[in-house]
């Protein structure tokens, strides 16, 4: 009798053990997800939204002086709508106070930004948006730090986000590789922002050294992307054909601080770089650890 109530106590241990052990499992898996989408999207699509904030002020500095170009106008159109229903996504997908806190401040700014922007392009207008848009880059990049906090702790409580250490190493560097390259594509509008706002009718006494402060940046930044760990043969193919982009602008620094692009050169210039970078956040993202 003794023996066979033993047998049955360790089967009943077992169950429960392995009962458990599923459940933590489950509850790792889902807590490997942000809301309907994966971290790693998460990370790209809130990254882009630093891209959209850049790009708008590029589109309305350039109408000022181009009010008939109609790829502009569409520009600036498309990336509002797109910019918008992100960050309903983001929000949406979201179940952490940090986030949408964070996220809160962004509709704080976007609302006196997007008055600014749906305005007849004019001068005074976009020295408001010269003065505003960092304020809007900030708000946006603090949301990206906030997703890339919450997959740091998913299954535990906002007080303990911050000092959590559940995501692995890797995974860590990966969401922080993706946020590099995404913000590369931030950087190569906010590029031809600060070549708008650089020109005589606009410029300030910051204006030139922001524009160089952007150009560092991104050409710092291609040099991490480079020694990446989580390069393959398509990041490599990827980064070759942004770093052909690049050059073609870092070969004519002088002509870049110097007004020597055409505007609308400039312009197209910009596309053609976040174009290239989202090409390489996009494969970065799909990286399996």
């Amino acid at each position: 009798m003794k023996n066979s109530f033993t047998f049955k106590f360790m089967i009943l241990f077992l169950s429960i053990g392995i009962g458990i052990s599923s459940t933590n499992t489950m509850c790792a898996q889902q807590n490997m997800k942000y809301g309907m989408l994966t971290f790693n999207k998460a990370v790209n699509i809130s990254g882009k939204q630093r891209m959209l904030s850049q790009k708008m002020a590029k589109s309305y500095l350039y109408l000022v002086e181009n009010p008939s170009d109609a790829k502009a106008k569409r520009d600036l159109l498309t990336s509002k709508i797109i910019f918008e229903k992100q960050n309903g996504i983001i929000r949406q997908n979201s179940g952490y106070k940090l986030t949408k806190d964070r996220l809160t401040k962004v509709d704080k700014i976007w609302i006196e930004f997007k008055k600014l922007i749906e305005s007849t392009p004019n001068y005074d207008n976009a020295k408001k948006i010269i003065d505003l848009n960092t304020d809007l880059l900030k708000a946006t990049n603090d949301v990206v730090s906030a997703v890339i906090v919450e997959s740091k702790g998913a299954n535990k409580s906002d007080d303990n986000l911050l000092e959590d250490e559940s995501l692995g190493e890797s995974d860590l560097e990966l969401k922080k590789m993706i946020n590099m390259a995404g913000r590369q594509r931030m950087l190569s509008q906010r590029l031809a922002l600060y070549y708008f706002a650089n020109q005589t009718t606009l410029k300030t006494k910051n204006s030139e050294s922001m524009l160089g402060n952007v150009f560092n940046e991104i050409d710092g930044a291609i040099t991490m992307l480079l020694i990446s760990n989580f390069n393959n043969e398509k990041i490599d193919e990827k980064l070759g054909v942004a770093m052909t982009k690049w050059e073609n602008v870092k070969n004519n620094k002088e002509k870049l601080m110097n007004q020597g692009f055409k505007p609308s050169e400039m312009y197209q210039i910009s596309n053609d770089l976040t174009k290239a970078f989202n090409a390489v956040t996009g494969l970065y993202e799909k990286v399996k650890i």
